[in-house]
C-alpha cells in the first residue's frame, strides 16, 4: 500500500535532505578521529604486553611533566559521553517519532538534527580526550569503542528518514523482515506506540555507553579482571579434568591384556565384536584430536607438574580477588583522571592488566604442552606463566596513594608472599 499523507513543499525536502547530508559528513568526520583514538589505544596496550613492568613506568614517565598535565586534566570525558549519549538518544528518539507519523514535517526533523550536530561534536571530544595516562588506554579503547557504535547507529537513523517527503512505510516501520506471527505482532506494538522499531538498536548503544561511564575506571578494569579470573578458573577445570581422566583410564589399563593393549578402545574383537567398531571410531577420533594422556608410570614426571599448574593457577585466581578489593575500589585507588602524573598510576594499572591478560593466555599454552606431554615444553611455557604473575602483582604491589609517607600496606606484604609462592615450580 502507498504511503498516505500529501507530501510536503519540494523545497522544504530539499532542505532536509541538505542538512541529513550535512549531518552525516559531521558523523563521519567525527567517526574517523574516535577511530584514530581506539587504534592508539589499541597500540599503546599492544605495548605494554610486550615490555616488562619497569620498562612500561619508565617509558610513560619519561613522556609525562612530573608535576603538570598538558592539557590540563580539569576535563572529565565520562560527564561529557555520559550527558552526550543521554541527549543523542533523546534526540534520535525524536527523529524516529517524526519519521513514522503524519504529517511528515521536514521543518522539525531538520531542527532536531542540527541539534544534534552539536551532541555528535561533544561525543567525539569526549572520546579524543579520554587519555590513556589519565584513565587508562584500557579504558580509552573501550571508550572509544562504544562512542564508535552510538555514533554508527545515529549515522543509520539519518540514513532512513525519508528523502522523498513521505513517512516511512509500514513494512519498513515494522521491521519488514519478520515473518512470525509473533514477531509480526511485536513489531506492529512498537510501530502502535509510536516507535520506529530499529530505533532501539540506538538506545542499546547509547545506554551501554551511559553504563560504562557510569561505572567508571574502577567498574571497567574490575570487571576486565573478574572476566580473565574466568578464563583462568575455566582453564583450571579444563587441566583438572584431563588430570582426572587419566586416572580413570589408568584403572582400565590394569585390566588390558597386555601392554601393547592401549586405553584408545581396541581389543581382540572376539567378545564384544558389535562394540568394537564404535570404540575403534572412537580411537580414531582420539588420535585426531591428539588427546594423548600421562603413561601410567609417568615416565617425564608430568604428574606432578600438573598438580603445580593446578595449584598456582588458584594463587592467580586469589591474587585477582585481592586486586579487585585492594586496588581497584574506593579508597585504595584514587580517583580517576590522575590529577597529576605523579604516581604513574593508568600506566601502572595497564601494565598490570596486560600481564594478567599474558598470564591467562600462558595457562592456555601450558595446557597444550601438557597435551602434547612435552615435559620440557611444559617447564619453559610454566616458567612464562610464573613471570608474568609476578609482573602483576609487583606493578600494583605500592600503594597508589601511600597515608604519612607509607611506601607500603597489608597488599604489599601480601604480594611479596605471592610472589615467593608462584615462583616454587614443585611443591
Amino acid at each position: 500500500m502507498a504511503p498516505s499523507g500529501k507530501a510536503p513543499d519540494s523545497s522544504a525536502v530539499e532542505a532536509l535532505n541538505k542538512t541529513i547530508d550535512a549531518a552525516l559528513s559531521v558523523i563521519q568526520a567525527v567517526l574517523g578521529l574516535v577511530r584514530e583514538a581506539y587504534d592508539d589505544a589499541k597500540k599503546a596496550k599492544e605495548a605494554f604486553s610486550k615490555i616488562s613492568d619497569s620498562d612500561a613506568l619508565s617509558s610513560s614517565s619519561s613522556s609525562s611533566s612530573p608535576s603538570t598535565w598538558d592539557p590540563p586534566s580539569d576535563f572529565d570525558a565520562f560527564a561529557l559521553a555520559r550527558d552526550a549519549s543521554s541527549l543523542i538518544r533523546a534526540h534520535g528518539t525524536k527523529i524516529s517519532l517524526l519519521m513514522i507519523n503524519e504529517p511528515f514535517t521536514p521543518s522539525a526533523i531538520g531542527k532536531v538534527i542540527k541539534e544534534l550536530d552539536s551532541v555528535v561534536l561533544s561525543l567525539g571530544s569526549a572520546a579524543q580526550q579520554c587519555y590513556g595516562d589519565r584513565y587508562t588506554n584500557h579504558v580509552r579503547q573501550e571508550m572509544a569503542r562504544r562512542c564508535m557504535g552510538v555514533l554508527e547507529q545515529t549515522q543509520h537513523l539519518l540514513n532512513a528518514i525519508p528523502r522523498d517527503g513521505r513517512v516511512v512505510p509500514e513494512a519498513q516501520r515494522t521491521g519488514g523482515a519478520g515473518t512470525g506471527t509473533s514477531s509480526r505482532h511485536q513489531s506492529k506494538a512498537m510501530a502502535d506506540r509510536g516507535s520506529y522499531t530499529k530505533i532501539g538498536i540506538l538506545w542499546a548503544e547509547c545506554d551501554g555507553l551511559v553504563a560504562f561511564c557510569n561505572g567508571g575506571v574502577d567498574g571497567y578494569l574490575t570487571k576486565l579482571v573478574n572476566q580473565l579470573a574466568e578464563q583462568l578458573k575455566d582453564e583450571q577445570d579444563e587441566l583438572r579434568e584431563w588430570g582426572d581422566e587419566e586416572d580413570e583410564d589408568n584403572e582400565d589399563d590394569e585390566d588390558d591384556l597386555d601392554g601393547d593393549v592401549s586405553d584408545s578402545g581396541y581389543d581382540d574383537g572376539e567378545e564384544h565384536p558389535q562394540g568394537n567398531d564404535n570404540e575403534a571410531t572412537q580411537a580414531m577420533l582420539d588420535a585426531l584430536m591428539n588427546t594423548r594422556h600421562i603413561p601410567p608410570d609417568d615416565p617425564n614426571g608430568l604428574r606432578p607438574r600438573l598438580e603445580t599448574a593446578i595449584k598456582k593457577i588458584r594463587l592467580v585466581l586469589l591474587l585477582c580477588r585481592a586486586l579487585t578489593k585492594r586496588r581497584l575500589t574506593k579508597p585504595a585507588l584514587p580517583p580517576l583522571p590522575s590529577p597529576t602524573p605523579e604516581g604513574q598510576i593508568a600506566p601502572r594499572l595497564d601494565g598490570a592488566i596486560a600481564a594478567l591478560q599474558t598470564t591467562a593466555n600462558l595457562f592456555e599454552d601450558l595446557a597444550a604442552a601438557f597435551y602434547k606431554l612435552d615435559a620440557a615444553e611444559v617447564d619453559t611455557v610454566m616458567g612464562q606463566c610464573f613471570d608474568a604473575a609476578v609482573s602483576v602483582s609487583s606493578q600494583l604491589s605500592r600503594p597508589f596513594a601511600s597515608p604519612a609517607g607509607s611506601s607500603s600496606d597489608p597488599f604489599t606484604e601480601w604480594a611479596t608472599k605471592f610472589e615467593s609462592e608462584i615462583r616454587v615450580m614443585a611443591d
